[in-house]
C-alpha cells in the first residue's frame, strides 16, 4: 500500500492541534484507518517527524560483488544458460539461488536473452579484415547516389508468417502450403529506388545474370554508377563486367563474409515480409504480390538501409 503524503499528515496534525476533536473522527473526516492517526500522532510527539518510516523489504540475495561476477560470466560466454550461472554462483560462492532468482539478477543488469546472428569464423580472420578495409578505400570516391547494389534472393509458395497469437498455454498452429518450385529475382538497389529487376522461375546461372545485366540493368545506368555485388560465381564473367563498364560505370564486388555492407539484404527482408503478409499460391499472384512488395518499399526504408550499412547518414 502506498505510504499517506506528507502533505495530509500536516493536515491531520494540524487539526488536531487545533480543533478539539477525537482521533476516531479526525480519522473519520480525512477518510484513513483510526490506526493509522493514532500510529501518526505517537510518532510525532516521540520524534517530530511526519515522513513515513522507512519499510526495507527482503535483502538482496546477491551481492555487489557476485552481481559483477555474473556480468562477467555474461560477457565471457554471452550463451551460458540460467542453470549454468546459478552453478557457477554455487561453485565460486557456496551460494543456491534458483533459475527464478538468476533471471530477477539478469533483469537488474538490463541483460536480455535474444537472438544472436552468426557468422562465420573467416570474417575474423586478418585476410578479409584488409578485404573490407581495402572495399571502403576503393569506394572513397563514389557518390552514395551512384551506388547500386545488386543480388538475388529465392522465394516459393509455400511463404506464410512465422509469428501468429495464441492464449498462454496453448499453441499456435498454421497451415504450411505447397512450395512449388523455386522463383528467383534480382534487383538493383540505389539511394532513388529500383533501378533494375527480374523474376524466373528456377536458379540464376551465368547466362541468365547476364541477360538481366544486358537487358534489364545496363539500359538504366549512368556514367559515373558504381554497381556492387557480392563475388559469387554467376557475377565474375568478363561479359558482365565489360556490359557495366561499356555504360561508362564500374564494378565492385564485396568483400567476402560481408552482407552487412550490402543495403540490399535489408531490401529482402522486407520484400519477404510483404510477400509471407499476401499469401500468394500461384505463380501469377506470387509475380503481382512481387510487384506491390516493390512498390511499397519507402524511400526513407532505403535511406535508412544505406544508413545502416554506413554509406550516408539519416
Amino acid at each position: 500500500m502506498k505510504a499517506y503524503t506528507i502533505d495530509l499528515r500536516q493536515k491531520i496534525i494540524d487539526t488536531y492541534e487545533s480543533e478539539p476533536i477525537s482521533q476516531r473522527e479526525l480519522a473519520k473526516r480525512f477518510r484513513v484507518a483510526p490506526s493509522f492517526v493514532v500510529k501518526l500522532l505517537k510518532q510525532y510527539r516521540e520524534t517530530g517527524q511526519l515522513a513515513p518510516k522507512s519499510r526495507p523489504g527482503r535483502p538482496r540475495l546477491l551481492d555487489a560483488e557476485q552481481m559483477q561476477v555474473v556480468q562477467d560470466l555474461v560477457e565471457a560466454k554471452n550463451d551460458i544458460t540460467l542453470e549454468e550461472l546459478c552453478s557457477e554462483l554455487h561453485q565460486q560462492f557456496e551460494l543456491t539461488v534458483s533459475n527464478s532468482t538468476m533471471c530477477r539478477v539478469m533483469q537488474r543488469l538490463h541483460l536480455t536473452h535474444k537472438k544472436r546472428p552468426l557468422h562465420p569464423n573467416e570474417k575474423e580472420t586478418e585476410r578479409v579484415q584488409l578485404l573490407r578495409h581495402d572495399y571502403w578505400d576503393e569506394l572513397r570516391d563514389v557518390k552514395v547516389e551512384d551506388l547500386v547494389f545488386i543480388d538475388e534472393s529465392g522465394v516459393n509458395l509455400g511463404l506464410v508468417r512465422l509469428f501468429a497469437w495464441a492464449f498462454q498455454g496453448q499453441r499456435a498452429y498454421g497451415r504450411q502450403p505447397k512450395r512449388g518450385q523455386n522463383v528467383s529475382i534480382v534487383a538493383g538497389l540505389s539511394l532513388a529506388g529500383v533501378v533494375a529487376s527480374a523474376v524466373i522461375l528456377g536458379a540464376f546461372d551465368g547466362l541468365t545474370f547476364e541477360a538481366f545485366v544486358a537487358t534489364r540493368l545496363v539500359p538504366n545506368l549512368w556514367p559515373g554508377a558504381c554497381m556492387v555485388m557480392d563475388n559469387c560465381s554467376i557475377h565474375q564473367g568478363e561479359a558482365i563486367r565489360h556490359l557495366i563498364e561499356g555504360a561508362g560505370a564500374q564494378l565492385v564486388y564485396l568483400p567476402p563474409y560481408s552482407p552487412d555492407f550490402s543495403p540490399i539484404e535489408n531490401f529482402w527482408s522486407k520484400v519477404k515480409a510483404i510477400l509471407r503478409a499476401c499469401g500468394a499460391r500461384t505463380y501469377q499472384a506470387l509475380a503481382n504480390a512481387i510487384e506491390i512488395a516493390f512498390e511499397e518499399v519507402a524511400e526513407v526504408d532505403i535511406i535508412n538501409w544505406f544508413s545502416h550499412c554506413c554509406y550516408c547518414t539519416p
